[in-house]
């Protein structure tokens, strides 16, 4: 038998070197990898740095400044009057409608007239009646004053005729028939004299009584004169109307409003502001200061000057209504909305922030050696500026003038941070 010793011998080799050849390649890479390990350069160990935040800076300085409410002012006029009529009558006509400028006197609407003049028409008849009645009872109280010496004399013939009776019935010269007619005459002439006298007495009552009725009837004739006046419905200054609500034909009413007229002369803005700010603008004027609020309306900066404050608070507010007038007796439309600056009463020591600049909790910070401390705050108001750059007015006895505040916003602001001031811009 022959034996193949090629199978013997290079087959087994063969194998043996497949199985040690992934060895070998392994040993070669940890051999290559030490060999440039230790020929290689060597590397120092980089020093870990602080980062420094890159920050704006603004300069303290402390200052008196007026704080400034930022509220809504609806525009209103000291008077509104809305014109009525005490008659009941027709409409004849109306001469003006909304939005139309009048004068003072201005006939404004015309009632129908015929009802007012048959009324003063009436009265003027009664008056003219009572004035003749009181003429003739005037009459009669002088002429009774005038036959007063005659009844006395009347009276003083009958006494003595009586006396003379008496006398000559005494002698029996006369009959008791006589006599008793004598009585009679003189009792008569008494009793007329009497009745005159009460007559005369009375006419003062009558005079007065008739003068009463003239007075009655002069006042009865002055209202049918003023009633008629009532149909012609004129402006009681000028102004502007701003509404009408009746039209030719309607019939009115006693007491129903026609017309409604603003005066454009003593316009005002009207706001509601806290109870605590209307205390303090009421300081303000029992002390004569001038509190004075902006208003940029259609493009012009307008001025206006506190006036007054409500007396009370109205149902549905939390705070109190204060009035501005215009210092430049702007012609501005009635219920307009406007926005308004109030100057409030000034403050001592107060520094402008800008509001990126304040954190939370009241809380600022102060660069010292480029570190951050932090410093609480009290906030004392808003503050728009000439430049209309709003910013908040803050107080803190720790903020001395020349601190170096910071003016960005870091979102991991901490005390004890690194930063770089990049620009400074010092407070107002």
């Amino acid at each position: 038998m022959k034996i193949d010793i090629t199978n013997l011998v290079i087959n087994p080799l063969k194998k043996l070197a497949k199985k040690f050849t992934g060895l070998m390649l392994l040993g070669l890479s940890l051999f290559l990898g030490y060999i440039m390990v230790a020929t290689g350069p060597s590397a120092e160990p980089l020093e870990k740095t602080e980062r420094a935040w890159p920050v704006s800076v603004i300069t303290a300085a402390p200052v008196n400044l007026p704080p400034t409410l930022l509220t809504f002012g609806k525009v209103e006029s000291k008077q509104v009057a809305s014109l009525n009529t005490s008659i009941s009558a027709p409409v004849s006509e109306v001469l003006v409608r909304e939005g139309a400028w009048v004068e003072e006197g201005d006939l404004l609407i015309q009632l129908d007239a015929n009802e007012g003049e048959l009324n003063l028409g009436v009265a003027q008849a009664n008056y003219d009646r009572n004035s003749a009645l009181l003429a003739s009872v005037k009459t009669e109280a002088e002429l009774a004053s005038n036959l007063s010496a005659q009844y006395l004399q009347l009276n003083e013939i009958a006494e003595s005729k009586q006396s003379r009776a008496v006398d000559l019935h005494s002698r029996d010269m006369i009959s008791d028939a006589q006599l008793d007619e004598a009585r009679l005459e003189a009792s008569q002439a008494n009793i007329s004299l009497q009745q005159h006298l009460a007559q005369v007495a009375d006419f003062p009552n009558k005079i007065a009584q008739q003068q009463a009725s003239v007075a009655e009837s002069a006042a009865y004739f002055k209202r049918a004169k003023l009633d008629l006046q009532q149909t012609q419905i004129r402006a009681p200054f000028s102004g502007r109307v701003i509404s009408s609500d009746v039209s030719k034909g309607d019939r009115v009413i006693a007491g129903a409003t026609l017309i409604r007229i603003a005066d454009y002369s003593a316009l005002e803005i009207r706001t509601s502001v806290p109870t605590e700010v209307g205390f303090q603008l009421n300081q303000a004027m029992s002390k004569s200061q001038q509190v004075n609020a902006r208003a940029n309306i259609d493009g012009r900066e307008l001025v206006f000057v506190l006036d007054r404050l409500s007396a009370d608070i109205k149902p549905g507010q939390s705070g109190i209504d204060v009035f501005f007038r215009s210092t430049t007796g702007e012609s501005l439309d009635i219920g307009r909305v406007v926005n308004l600056s109030v100057n409030l009463p000034m403050e001592n020591n107060v520094i402008s922030m800008p509001v990126h600049a304040l954190y939370e909790n009241q809380t600022i910070y102060r660069i010292e050696e480029q570190r951050l401390k932090a410093i609480r705050y009290e906030i004392v108001g808003d503050y728009l500026s000439s430049d209309d750059e709003f910013s908040i007015l803050i107080r803190s006895p720790q903020i001395k003038s020349g601190d170096q505040l910071l003016g960005s916003q870091l979102s991991r602001a901490i005390t004890g941070l690194l930063v770089e001031p990049v620009s400074n811009t010092r407070t107002l």
